[in-house]
């Protein structure tokens, strides 16, 4: 299967409690009301107004908050998301 044919049939495993461990880890600040989707819910199915991550992406590349200028120009040059992106 191709990656974006991928989005939709992988769901996510985490408990609201691990991505509240996590996110003061990475340096997540509680402001940005980190939420775990359901776990039937795939990272294409993210809300409007709110921004999906893989936590992958945080322990595979080292990627911190707040994210450098470098990567954000980068998301932006190529019009991408964290999502469409592998460590």
């Amino acid at each position: 299967m191709g990656a974006r044919k991928d989005l939709s049939v992988r769901c996510s495993r985490l408990s609201q409690q691990e991505v509240e461990a996590f996110c003061p880890k990475w340096g997540i600040d509680s402001k940005f009301n980190s939420e775990a989707p359901g776990l039937d819910k795939s990272i294409d199915q993210c809300p409007a107004a709110s921004i999906a991550l893989y936590c992958r992406h945080f322990e595979f590349s080292s990627l911190h908050h707040p994210f450098s200028v470098f990567v954000l120009n980068v998301l932006e040059y190529y019009r991408v998301s964290f999502g469409q992106l592998h460590p």
